[in-house]
């Protein structure tokens, strides 16, 4: 099958106005520090009653779904395919996923948000050729997102994914790492398997961070619904341990059943740096927390840990690990900012769907795939000469002339060959 053809995704674009706030979610009489597991069980049952694995395919269900998806994740070389909207994520290293994965494998994911959240994406993309970013994002007090995560890896590898469920998207052909550069018409069709489910919260109680964010992994062998009944809680967290060099890890969770499955060995010692809270899929140099708080756009000269920290070096010289911690463990509230000496335009209260958003929309004005004025957001943040320096595209931005059809592609259908050959960035892995 030719990449563009057969069903495509139907996520909810239809963003609320306004939600019932009276009644509260399930999560909110349990103690997230004191009951984690629980907690976590609570946010995934407003999930699992709204999704549905149909055939080969992840898919709202029919009678009830309320999660919504952000725009403008399509562009880009590791946008959205067309069958699931997965957007391509950070690829994993060797030793990430078991004792024997290598580096040849590829991770997917989409992400949504819960009608409390769907309010924030609807006010900020009521014209979503020129969205409205506030100085500041606020996300209302129980916003949950879920993240589903999906990978091409053996299970005879890491062998927790024995018996997941398989699911059909395209991919990239070939093993291409944390900067997949395959255009979306090369991406052929493939199998994947659920390996994680992310899921967030904006919850007052976390009163260091405003957020609880925890990971699920999936572990086979398969039983009840095949699907939801084999998600088994990896690790929590709602702060950051700013100021903890060791293993002292108060304000994280890591199910100690799991020690030996998804960490335990030289090449991952822990899920997140230090014990912090973490999934399989993602670098164990951060931690949940710690990548999401650097939300904001335009993005400081620190923009999510990546691999400079070397695990059989750095790790072992004590001054390393502090300039690490005091770097990128910090607790930031919601209406705080990372790194706030570096300007900014507006702060994403912890969601890198906005910034990823950003990015790409400002990818398609410069590249032609989006006409007419240039949208508000990508002026304010200077992204034309950011993205010029790197890419050496020398169109100028969305032309200054309204257009009766700004955009020239349609959401996972037809993305257009010109516009990804051109665009190299890739936006930050959520």
């Amino acid at each position: 099958m030719k990449y563009g053809q057969g069903p495509a995704a139907a996520w909810r674009t239809d963003y609320p106005s306004e939600v019932n706030t009276e009644v509260a979610p399930p999560w909110a009489s349990v103690n997230f520090e004191t009951d984690p597991a629980k907690y976590m069980a609570a946010v995934l049952s407003t999930v699992r009653t709204d999704f549905a694995v149909k055939g080969d395919l992840l898919a709202p269900n029919e009678t009830r779904n309320e999660w919504w998806i952000s725009p403008w994740m399509d562009f880009t070389n590791a946008g959205r395919e067309r069958r699931m909207a997965l957007t391509n994520e950070r690829g994993p290293k060797p030793g990430d996923l078991s004792p024997t994965s290598g580096d040849d494998y590829q991770v997917w994911a989409v992400g949504f948000y819960n009608a409390r959240g769907a309010t924030v994406l609807g006010s900020i993309f009521d014209d979503e050729c020129d969205p409205f970013f506030p100085t500041a994002v606020r996300f209302p007090d129980q916003t949950a997102s879920v993240k589903f995560l999906f990978t091409n890896a053996s299970p005879d590898e890491v062998t927790y994914l024995k018996g997941a469920p398989e699911f059909k998207a395209y991919i990239n052909p070939d093993p291409v790492g944390d900067r997949p550069e395959t255009r979306p018409e090369k991406r052929i069709l493939g199998t994947l398997r659920l390996l994680q489910v992310d899921v967030a919260v904006k919850d007052p109680r976390a009163d260091a961070t405003d957020w609880v964010f925890g990971t699920f992994i999936w572990r086979g062998p398969a039983r009840g619904d095949k699907f939801f009944d084999n998600l088994v809680p990896a690790s929590l967290q709602w702060g950051n341990d700013p100021g903890v060099y060791d293993m002292g890890i108060q304000q994280s969770w890591i199910n100690p059943r799991l020690k030996g499955v998804t960490h335990g060995w030289k090449e991952r010692p822990f899920l997140g740096f230090n014990g912090r809270a973490n999934g399989p899929a993602d670098n164990l140099r951060s931690s949940c927390l710690s990548c999401h708080s650097t939300a904001r756009a335009p993005a400081g000269h620190l923009r999510q840990v990546d691999g400079s920290f070397d695990m059989d070096r750095d790790y072992y010289t004590q001054a390393k690990v502090k300039q690490h911690v005091d770097s990128w463990f910090q607790n930031i509230r919601g209406n705080e900012l990372f790194l706030p000496t570096e300007p900014v335009t507006t702060n994403l209260d912890y969601s890198l769907q906005l910034e990823s958003s950003i990015i790409r929309l400002c990818n398609a004005c410069i590249t032609g795939a989006l006409t007419g004025p240039t949208p508000k957001i990508c002026r304010e943040t200077g992204f034309q000469g950011r993205i010029e320096r790197v890419v050496r595209v020398t169109r100028s931005m969305c032309t200054d002339k309204a257009s009766s059809s700004r955009l020239k592609t349609t959401p996972f259908a037809g993305f257009s060959s010109e516009f990804e050959a051109l665009t190299t960035i890739v936006p930050p892995r959520q």
